[in-house]
């Protein structure tokens, strides 16, 4: 039974409770030293895989740079006045980021929109042969006319197609940028529970 308690690191609440006092002290620190046998085989295991990954290439060195108290030196996210708060740096880069995507979509969209545009216009410029008029002055002054009436529409037609573009390259940006910050919360809140979990397995070693 107790070496069945000891693979599984766990008993039963009932069997627990008909335990006395001495055998649950017993108890506990025989559980406190198999967690101790696990840890140590783990770390020795994690140094040993460690050591075979570690290849030395011949004639190359990594020197860290050091600061004035001979440590190496790193640079703390915050302590330097100029530096961003962090929120803000995510926040920036996320805007970015959905920014580009949606000017990316939205060239996309308006290389199609301006395909059919093209399509749609291209056939129906007026020959000489369609007007028929008694003085050729006014067929021609005619079809200067038609053709700038025609012109006029196909210049509307891409304005609100622009217009339109535009907007729905603002709204995916939105849309991108809360997508984005929905997932930095998840993260945070995610190593945040980790971070919690790692501190009460500390405590109890």
């Amino acid at each position: 039974m107790l070496q069945q308690i000891l693979v599984d690191m766990y008993i039963e609440p009932e069997l627990l409770a008909e335990l006395n006092e001495e055998q649950k002290q017993i108890l506990f620190f025989k559980m406190r030293e198999e967690q101790i046998r696990r840890w140590r085989e783990r770390e020795a295991q994690l140094e040993r895989e460690e050591a075979a990954r570690v290849k030395v290439k011949k004639g190359k060195t990594v020197s860290w740079m050091k600061g004035l108290d001979d440590d190496v030196w790193v640079w703390v996210m915050g302590e330097h006045p100029d530096d961003k708060p962090y929120d803000q740096i995510c926040d920036e880069v996320m805007a970015e980021r959905a920014a580009l995507q949606a000017q990316r979509e939205a060239e996309q969209l308006r290389a199609k929109k301006a395909a059919e545009l093209e399509k749609r216009f291209s056939g129906l410029h007026l020959e000489p042969e369609q007007v028929v008029l008694s003085e050729q002055e006014v067929r021609q002054k005619e079809q200067r006319r038609a053709e700038e009436e025609l012109k006029k529409l196909e210049l509307e037609e891409r304005r609100k197609a622009e217009e339109e573009l535009r907007r729905l390259e603002q709204e995916r940006k939105q849309q991108i940028y809360i997508s984005l910050k929905e997932v930095q919360g998840s993260k945070h809140t995610l190593h945040t529970h980790i971070l919690c979990k790692c501190k009460l397995i500390f405590w109890m070693r």
